[in-house]
């Protein structure tokens, strides 16, 4: 089982400090060196727009400074990681915007906001007109599921236009597509990973725990490649549904899991960083090259976590 030495973590560290965006290097500050939470509500708050939403290419991606379900979900999380209270006006002023651009007749939030085209993109995000809400299944999951957890979540102090009785019928709208839904984890893993958001969601309901259980247990054994020489290419590696052992997902692929680590621990650059396996390059090449540079500070960070949180950081 290998270690990352303390020169490697020292690398990543030199990486995160002198490479990364003012967002992650805050945050790996907070999570491994006990830098104050407010250091990293100030570089979130960077991303947050007047509608309440988050947008500015805080999904690396996703290059327009609009609004987004996509982008919100992120932002959402990473309050919830930081302990934020919902009447909490980075919160609140958050759930209001995913109440006033959910679409009622759909059930869903649009994934990624109508100005996309405009503003450089991975190809994945382009829209067509149709091919969008078909790659991603008519945004049943992706980003419902997610959003629906952090609703759950902060539904203590929430805006009084969310009702339990609403969250409670979309939920359930949500896990029937989920238990019926056939392709489920054929992609990359982002369907899966949203619903392992939704599931250990602590405030989510029981019942619906109990049916997203079982689906996940049905498919997520047989979903995930468990191959080192396809982990560098699209698919869906262990770590993406099983970051730390605390996740649903760990025990089902444990030994997965702790292979990808020692895959990672060998995979790191001579910089330090852990690198995008995608590319975008050949659409936005100037683009590319500035969201590249923030995903390996992302990557590097989330590495290192998960890293930390299996033991697997040599003291």
């Amino acid at each position: 089982m290998k270690q990352l030495s303390p020169e490697a973590c020292n690398q990543a560290r030199h990486f995160l400090k002198t490479q990364a965006r003012a967002l992650d290097r805050a945050l790996y500050e907070h999570r491994f060196e006990e830098a104050p939470v407010q250091t990293v509500m100030a570089a979130l708050s960077t991303y947050q727009n007047e509608d309440g939403g988050f947008g500015r290419a805080l999904e690396a991606d996703l290059r327009t400074p609009t609004s987004s379900a996509l982008a919100t979900g992120h932002g959402l999380s990473l309050l919830k990681e930081l302990n934020c209270q919902p009447s909490h006006p980075a919160v609140s002023r958050a759930i209001q915007y995913l109440l006033d651009s959910f679409e009622q007749e759909a059930q869903v939030w649009r994934v990624v906001p109508r100005d996309t085209n405009d503003y450089p993109h991975a190809p994945w995000w382009h829209d067509d007109g149709t091919s969008l809400a078909q790659t991603f299944d008519n945004y049943v999951i992706i980003p419902r599921a997610q959003i629906l957890g952090l609703l759950w979540h902060f539904s203590g102090a929430a805006p009084k236009a969310l009702s339990i009785g609403w969250l409670e019928e979309v939920t359930e709208r949500t896990v029937s597509e989920i238990e019926s839904l056939p392709g489920l984890g054929s992609g990359g893993g982002d369907d899966l990973a949203y619903t392992l958001d939704l599931l250990e969601t602590e405030a989510l309901p029981d019942q619906f725990k109990d049916r997203l259980a079982s689906r996940i247990r049905e498919v997520v054994p047989a979903a995930v490649s468990r191959k080192p020489e396809e982990w560098g290419s699209y698919c869906i590696v262990p770590l993406k549904l099983a970051p730390s052992p605390r996740s649903f997902a760990a025990s089902l692929i444990w030994d997965g899991v702790q292979a990808h680590l020692d895959y990672q621990i060998g995979h790191q650059t001579p910089e330090g960083s852990w690198d995008p396996t995608w590319t975008w390059s050949e659409w936005y090449p100037e683009a590319w090259s500035q969201a590249k540079l923030e995903w390996r500070g992302h990557l590097t960070l989330e590495t290192l976590t998960s890293l930390q949180a299996y033991g697997r950081i040599q003291k």
